[in-house]
């Protein structure tokens, strides 16, 4: 085919006159292409991280919230076993405190190893490593052979006569207080 001829080719016409830009116009125009376009471009982008990043948020808290609704069921199956654990745990408290302090059986027994028997204990109280007596033995040597045995004992650091008196049957009423070592008497 032959090329169109100059006369039939078709001339586009061109109503207004072309706008030569000036000034302010100018500068804005260049900033919408250079500026513009690649700044609404980032803060589309920057909506979409974001609105990404909100999902994800959304979606990890349904996934706490149902660990902690199971771990709240484990926490609750487990109530009964804490108090039990709880329990145990003070009276292994008081055990230790109980170790640590005199052994109680172990004073009594070391008294009535060491009193002789003639001497007959009435009263006997114990507070703390401090034990008081109330005793009578018959007249004669028996109370020196106690007091002897007082002063030997290890586990006996003071001994202190608080009182005596001779009662109508003839025997010696004594008030004791002994201070003991918790260390020796065992």
């Amino acid at each position: 085919m032959d090329e169109p001829s100059p006369s039939t080719a078709k001339e586009g016409i061109e109503l207004l006159s072309p706008l030569t830009k000036t000034g302010k116009a100018k500068v804005i125009s260049f900033w919408a292409r250079t500026a513009g376009i690649p700044l609404i471009i980032i803060l589309q982008l920057a909506f979409l991280g974001i609105f990404a990043f909100r999902a994800k948020l959304g979606m990890d808290l349904q996934k706490l919230a149902l660990s902690v609704g199971e771990k709240e069921k484990v926490v609750a199956d487990a109530a009964d076993f804490e108090q039990t654990f709880r329990k145990t745990q003070r009276k292994l408290g008081q055990i230790a405190l109980v170790r640590d302090g005199l052994c109680v059986s172990c004073a009594i027994e070391t008294l009535n190893r060491i009193k002789p028997a003639a001497v007959v204990l009435n009263t006997l109280s114990l507070e703390g490593e401090k034990m008081q007596l109330i005793a009578e033995t018959p007249q004669g040597l028996t109370f020196a052979t106690f007091v002897a045995n007082i002063i030997k004992e290890e586990g006996i650091r003071e001994a202190l006569i608080t009182s005596g008196s001779l009662n109508r049957e003839g025997n010696f009423v004594f008030t004791m207080e002994l201070v003991l070592d918790k260390d020796n008497i065992k």
